[in-house]
């Protein structure tokens, strides 16, 4: 029994220690200022290296599922670490907003992906008993790194310059891969054997499930990732300091860490429709404060609860649909995660476009709000949190 805890707790911790050096990604607000310098762009093209970014990523989750166990959990993890620091050295010495895109969109975005999805399905594989609080804790790391690593960034950036601080996170990523793959290794952590067919008839009412799932979390996530993307330019368009700023992407982090772990443990006690319903609620008022908040202290508080709503919404949404999913759930989560996806094109890019255009955040703000609106709306008329067939909610 001993043996087995300690095997589960290092599965677990790997997993952590993977997601928190891949969550650096959501940092990407600290650059805007240096690349737009560096390349001469508009914040709107720069903000499409987040945004496509979050495009590789989707599609890495979307189709991990296929070749999760195809190596050994170590190995793939070492190897994804790698080639992420290799696309990580690109984008550190791009001349150009091609090399950027191929270096930090196209290699480290995927790569991205594959050890966040594999990172969270396998904990959800080897704790189900407690696959909330594992899934959570899985989410909360990635948030976690973008807090750490925001600090990071903006440190290197003014001691040194952008691509120094691209070169420490390639150097991180090595070292926290190796550390993860030690970890899985001595664990014995596997995957086990994927089952799925796409060829398989699904119940006409599965389809709309899916569908339905799709959509709430569209509109859920799209809010936090157009905050997320902007959270250091919000509080300069509030007048705040250089530090302040940075003190924003940070609280941002933060709230979203600080939601993962509790939704993650709240969600196997409570009836997981509550926080579908609720939290899009949350960040809509949040985003209601930031549209018309004067003071930049008060825009960096209310950036923390946004942060809080999406972290507790990417925990909570994997355990909704495994649960109503069972077998089926990494397929489906890849699918549904296609939302994500659209949504890091769509809300990093629009926001950049609407500041490019008015010169402010306030209508990216507002419009964010609403479609978090949409997404309580979605979830609570379908009733994402039941199950299949009794009506009962998955969780009590």
């Amino acid at each position: 029994m001993q043996s087995l805890l300690n095997s589960k707790s290092l599965t677990l911790l790997a997993s952590m220690l993977v997601t928190f050096v891949l969550g650096s990604v959501h940092a990407f607000s600290v650059f805007i200022v240096s690349f737009e310098a560096l390349l001469g762009l508009p914040r709107s093209e720069i903000s499409l290296i987040y945004s496509f970014a979050l495009v590789a990523i989707t599609l890495a989750v979307l189709l991990g599922y296929r070749f999760y166990n195809l190596l050994a959990a170590w190995w793939l993890i070492f190897t994804t670490c790698l080639i992420a620091a290799a696309g990580l050295l690109l984008a550190a010495n791009a001349m150009s907003w091609w090399m950027l895109f191929a270096g930090y969109s196209l290699a480290f975005g995927f790569c991205n992906g594959v050890g966040y999805g594999f990172s969270l399905q396998l904990v959800g594989r080897v704790m189900p008993e407690i696959k909330g609080f594992a899934m959570g804790a899985v989410t909360a790391a990635y948030a976690v790194g973008s807090i750490a690593f925001a600090k990071l960034f903006a440190w290197r950036i003014a001691l040194v310059s952008a691509e120094s601080a691209l070169l420490s996170l390639a150097i991180a990523i090595v070292c926290c891969g190796t550390i993860a793959a030690i970890m899985l290794r001595l664990a014995r952590a596997s995957y086990g054997e994927a089952h799925f067919d796409d060829n398989q008839r699904q119940p006409a009412k599965d389809r709309r499930k899916v569908i339905q799932f799709w959509c709430a979390y569209l509109s859920s996530v799209f809010a936090g990732l157009m905050a997320i993307g902007h959270a250091a330019g919000i509080a300069l368009s509030k007048a705040a300091s250089t530090e302040l700023a940075t003190l924003a992407a940070i609280a941002i982090g933060i709230g979203s860490a600080s939601g993962g772990f509790l939704a993650g443990w709240l969600v196997d006690r409570w009836p997981v429709n509550r926080f579908l319903v609720a939290l899009p609620l949350l960040s809509a008022f949040a985003l209601l404060g930031i549209g018309t908040a004067e003071s930049a202290s008060v825009v960096v508080i209310l950036l923390s609860l946004v942060g809080f709503s999406y972290g507790s919404l990417i925990a909570v949404y994997p355990v909704a649909i495994s649960n109503y999913f069972s077998a089926r759930g990494p397929q489906v989560y890849g699918r549904v995660f296609i939302a994500w996806g659209f949504a890091g094109l769509a809300a990093p890019w629009s926001a950049g476009l609407i500041y490019d255009l008015r010169g402010d955040y306030e209508l990216a703000m507002l419009l964010a709000a609403a479609i978090a609106i949409l997404s309580s709306f979605c979830a609570g008329i379908f009733r994402l949190g039941n199950p299949p067939g009794n009506g009962i909610p998955v969780n009590r």
